[in-house]
Protein backbone atom coordinates (compact mmCIF):
# COMPACT_ATOMS: atom_id res chain seq x y z
CA UNK A 1 0.00 0.00 0.00
CA UNK A 2 1.32 3.44 -0.90
CA UNK A 3 1.70 5.94 1.95
CA UNK A 4 -0.99 8.63 2.24
CA UNK A 5 -0.32 11.89 0.52
CA UNK A 6 1.53 14.29 2.73
CA UNK A 7 3.02 11.56 4.91
CA UNK A 8 5.88 10.61 2.65
CA UNK A 9 9.16 10.98 4.46
CA UNK A 10 12.54 11.03 2.85
CA UNK A 11 15.64 9.86 4.53
CA UNK A 12 18.42 12.33 4.44
CA UNK A 13 21.37 10.90 2.53
CA UNK A 14 24.27 10.00 4.74
CA UNK A 15 27.07 12.46 4.57
CA UNK A 16 30.23 11.07 3.09
CA UNK A 17 32.99 10.85 5.68
CA UNK A 18 35.55 13.64 5.40
CA UNK A 19 38.63 12.72 3.39
CA UNK A 20 41.39 11.13 5.38
CA UNK A 21 44.83 12.63 5.73
CA UNK A 22 46.08 10.33 2.96
CA UNK A 23 43.17 11.25 0.68
CA UNK A 24 43.95 14.97 1.08
CA UNK A 25 47.21 15.58 -0.85
CA UNK A 26 47.65 19.05 0.65
CA UNK A 27 47.53 17.62 4.17
CA UNK A 28 49.47 14.46 3.33
CA UNK A 29 52.91 14.11 4.84
CA UNK A 30 55.89 13.06 2.71
CA UNK A 31 55.32 9.54 1.41
CA UNK A 32 57.06 7.81 -1.49
CA UNK A 33 55.99 4.65 -3.26
CA UNK A 34 58.99 2.47 -4.20
CA UNK A 35 57.65 0.26 -6.98
CA UNK A 36 59.63 -2.82 -8.04
CA UNK A 37 58.10 -4.53 -11.09
CA UNK A 38 60.01 -6.08 -13.98
CA UNK A 39 57.21 -5.76 -16.58
CA UNK A 40 57.82 -2.34 -18.13
CA UNK A 41 54.23 -1.84 -19.30
CA UNK A 42 52.69 -2.73 -15.93
CA UNK A 43 55.26 -0.66 -14.07
CA UNK A 44 54.62 2.40 -16.23
CA UNK A 45 50.81 2.19 -15.91
CA UNK A 46 50.93 1.72 -12.13
CA UNK A 47 53.39 4.56 -11.74
CA UNK A 48 51.19 6.86 -13.83
CA UNK A 49 48.10 5.95 -11.80
CA UNK A 50 49.86 6.61 -8.50
CA UNK A 51 51.26 9.93 -9.72
CA UNK A 52 47.72 10.98 -10.62
CA UNK A 53 47.02 10.56 -6.89
CA UNK A 54 49.77 13.14 -6.22
CA UNK A 55 52.17 10.50 -4.91
CA UNK A 56 55.93 10.45 -5.42
CA UNK A 57 56.90 7.22 -7.19
CA UNK A 58 60.38 5.77 -7.61
CA UNK A 59 60.25 2.71 -9.87
CA UNK A 60 62.72 -0.14 -10.41
CA UNK A 61 62.97 -3.14 -12.71
CA UNK A 62 64.84 -5.43 -10.30
CA UNK A 63 65.12 -6.00 -6.56
CA UNK A 64 68.85 -5.30 -6.66
CA UNK A 65 68.27 -1.89 -8.29
CA UNK A 66 66.09 -0.90 -5.36
CA UNK A 67 68.45 -2.40 -2.78
CA UNK A 68 71.40 -0.46 -4.15
CA UNK A 69 69.42 2.79 -4.44
CA UNK A 70 67.73 2.92 -1.02
CA UNK A 71 70.41 4.28 1.28
CA UNK A 72 68.66 6.65 3.69
CA UNK A 73 65.28 6.34 5.37
CA UNK A 74 62.56 8.04 3.33
CA UNK A 75 58.93 7.74 4.50
CA UNK A 76 57.01 5.49 2.14
CA UNK A 77 56.02 1.97 1.13
CA UNK A 78 57.78 -0.70 -0.91
CA UNK A 79 55.47 -2.32 -3.49
CA UNK A 80 57.29 -5.46 -4.56
CA UNK A 81 56.52 -8.14 -7.14
CA UNK A 82 57.20 -11.65 -5.83
CA UNK A 83 58.70 -12.94 -9.08
CA UNK A 84 61.60 -10.83 -10.33
CA UNK A 85 64.70 -11.61 -12.41
CA UNK A 86 67.78 -12.26 -10.28
CA UNK A 87 66.91 -11.65 -6.64
CA UNK A 88 63.23 -12.48 -6.14
CA UNK A 89 60.81 -10.29 -4.26
CA UNK A 90 60.64 -12.85 -1.44
CA UNK A 91 64.44 -12.91 -1.15
CA UNK A 92 64.56 -9.11 -1.00
CA UNK A 93 61.79 -9.00 1.61
CA UNK A 94 63.63 -11.53 3.78
CA UNK A 95 66.90 -9.64 3.40
CA UNK A 96 65.25 -6.34 4.34
CA UNK A 97 63.54 -7.96 7.33
CA UNK A 98 66.91 -9.09 8.65
CA UNK A 99 68.13 -5.50 8.35
CA UNK A 100 65.04 -4.13 10.15
CA UNK A 101 63.84 -2.25 7.07
CA UNK A 102 61.56 0.54 8.37
CA UNK A 103 58.99 0.74 5.55
CA UNK A 104 55.88 -1.42 5.11
CA UNK A 105 56.19 -3.90 2.26
CA UNK A 106 53.28 -4.73 -0.06
CA UNK A 107 53.81 -7.85 -2.18
CA UNK A 108 52.34 -8.30 -5.68
CA UNK A 109 51.34 -11.90 -6.23
CA UNK A 110 50.09 -14.00 -9.11
CA UNK A 111 47.41 -16.57 -8.23
CA UNK A 112 49.93 -19.42 -8.01
CA UNK A 113 52.10 -17.36 -5.65
CA UNK A 114 49.37 -16.49 -3.13
CA UNK A 115 50.58 -19.02 -0.51
CA UNK A 116 54.06 -17.52 -0.84
CA UNK A 117 52.64 -14.01 -0.36
CA UNK A 118 50.74 -15.13 2.74
CA UNK A 119 53.91 -16.59 4.20
CA UNK A 120 55.70 -13.34 3.42
CA UNK A 121 53.04 -11.52 5.45
CA UNK A 122 53.56 -13.94 8.33
CA UNK A 123 57.26 -13.07 8.08
CA UNK A 124 56.64 -9.34 8.31
CA UNK A 125 55.28 -8.12 4.96
CA UNK A 126 52.46 -5.62 5.48
CA UNK A 127 50.03 -6.62 2.73
CA UNK A 128 49.74 -8.21 -0.70
CA UNK A 129 47.84 -7.61 -3.92
CA UNK A 130 46.71 -10.12 -6.52
CA UNK A 131 47.50 -9.79 -10.22
CA UNK A 132 46.21 -8.22 -12.33
CA UNK A 133 46.58 -5.31 -9.91
CA UNK A 134 43.63 -2.92 -9.93
CA UNK A 135 44.52 0.73 -9.50
CA UNK A 136 41.90 1.23 -6.76
CA UNK A 137 43.29 -1.74 -4.83
CA UNK A 138 46.84 -0.42 -5.15
CA UNK A 139 45.88 3.08 -3.99
CA UNK A 140 43.95 1.58 -1.05
CA UNK A 141 46.96 -0.54 -0.08
CA UNK A 142 49.24 2.50 -0.23
CA UNK A 143 46.73 4.37 1.93
CA UNK A 144 46.75 1.59 4.53
CA UNK A 145 50.55 1.61 4.48
CA UNK A 146 50.53 5.38 4.98
CA UNK A 147 48.28 5.06 8.04
CA UNK A 148 50.51 2.27 9.37
CA UNK A 149 53.76 4.17 8.84
CA UNK A 150 52.50 7.36 10.46
CA UNK A 151 50.49 5.48 13.10
CA UNK A 152 47.27 7.19 12.03
CA UNK A 153 44.35 6.20 14.27
CA UNK A 154 41.84 4.32 12.10
CA UNK A 155 38.45 3.20 13.41
CA UNK A 156 38.05 -0.42 12.30
CA UNK A 157 35.23 -1.43 14.66
CA UNK A 158 32.59 -1.74 11.92
CA UNK A 159 34.93 -3.73 9.68
CA UNK A 160 35.91 -6.08 12.51
CA UNK A 161 32.28 -6.61 13.49
CA UNK A 162 31.42 -7.45 9.89
CA UNK A 163 34.32 -9.91 9.72
CA UNK A 164 33.19 -11.60 12.94
CA UNK A 165 29.64 -11.94 11.62
CA UNK A 166 30.96 -13.46 8.40
CA UNK A 167 33.20 -15.91 10.27
CA UNK A 168 30.21 -17.05 12.32
CA UNK A 169 28.42 -18.02 9.10
CA UNK A 170 31.12 -20.52 8.16
CA UNK A 171 30.69 -24.22 8.82
CA UNK A 172 33.26 -26.08 10.89
CA UNK A 173 34.90 -27.51 7.76
CA UNK A 174 34.94 -24.13 6.03
CA UNK A 175 36.59 -22.58 9.07
CA UNK A 176 39.17 -25.36 9.01
CA UNK A 177 39.92 -24.69 5.34
CA UNK A 178 40.14 -20.95 6.00
CA UNK A 179 42.64 -21.52 8.83
CA UNK A 180 44.86 -23.43 6.41
CA UNK A 181 44.53 -20.67 3.78
CA UNK A 182 45.60 -18.10 6.38
CA UNK A 183 48.55 -20.35 7.24
CA UNK A 184 49.68 -20.00 3.62
CA UNK A 185 48.80 -23.46 2.31
CA UNK A 186 47.79 -24.04 -1.30
CA UNK A 187 44.58 -25.88 -2.18
CA UNK A 188 46.61 -28.99 -2.96
CA UNK A 189 48.36 -28.85 0.41
CA UNK A 190 45.05 -28.29 2.21
CA UNK A 191 43.57 -31.29 0.39
CA UNK A 192 46.45 -33.46 1.61
CA UNK A 193 46.02 -32.19 5.18
CA UNK A 194 42.28 -32.93 5.19
CA UNK A 195 42.51 -36.08 3.04
CA UNK A 196 40.00 -34.75 0.51
CA UNK A 197 40.27 -33.83 -3.17
CA UNK A 198 41.62 -30.52 -4.37
CA UNK A 199 38.29 -29.98 -6.12
CA UNK A 200 36.51 -30.26 -2.76
CA UNK A 201 38.87 -27.70 -1.22
CA UNK A 202 38.27 -25.31 -4.11
CA UNK A 203 34.51 -25.65 -3.59
CA UNK A 204 34.92 -24.84 0.11
CA UNK A 205 37.07 -21.83 -0.75
CA UNK A 206 34.46 -20.51 -3.17
CA UNK A 207 31.78 -20.71 -0.45
CA UNK A 208 34.14 -19.07 2.05
CA UNK A 209 34.77 -16.14 -0.29
CA UNK A 210 31.02 -15.75 -0.80
CA UNK A 211 30.16 -15.85 2.92
CA UNK A 212 33.04 -13.55 3.85
CA UNK A 213 32.12 -11.14 1.02
CA UNK A 214 35.75 -11.16 -0.05
CA UNK A 215 36.65 -9.50 -3.36
CA UNK A 216 39.60 -11.85 -3.79
CA UNK A 217 41.97 -13.97 -1.74
CA UNK A 218 44.10 -10.95 -0.79
CA UNK A 219 41.01 -9.24 0.67
CA UNK A 220 40.09 -12.45 2.52
CA UNK A 221 43.55 -12.83 4.04
CA UNK A 222 43.68 -9.15 5.03
CA UNK A 223 40.35 -9.42 6.86
CA UNK A 224 41.54 -12.46 8.78
CA UNK A 225 44.92 -10.94 9.65
CA UNK A 226 43.26 -7.75 10.92
CA UNK A 227 40.70 -9.71 12.91
CA UNK A 228 43.31 -11.98 14.49
CA UNK A 229 45.49 -8.98 15.34
CA UNK A 230 42.54 -7.25 17.04
CA UNK A 231 41.75 -10.40 19.01
CA UNK A 232 45.31 -10.53 20.33
CA UNK A 233 45.19 -6.94 21.66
Amino acid sequence: MLPKKGRITRRKPKKAPPPTEFESPRKRRDFTVFLVEDDQGIRASLKEALEEEKLQVNDYMTAMEFYRDYREVVPGVLVLDIRLPGMSGIELQEKLAEEEFPLPVVMISGHADVPMAVRAMKNGAFDFLCKPVKVDDLVAAVGRAYDHYYDVDVDMDDELDATEDSLNRLTGREREVLDHVVDGLSSREIAEELTVSTKTVEAHRARINDKMRADNVAHLIRMCFNFNAAEEV
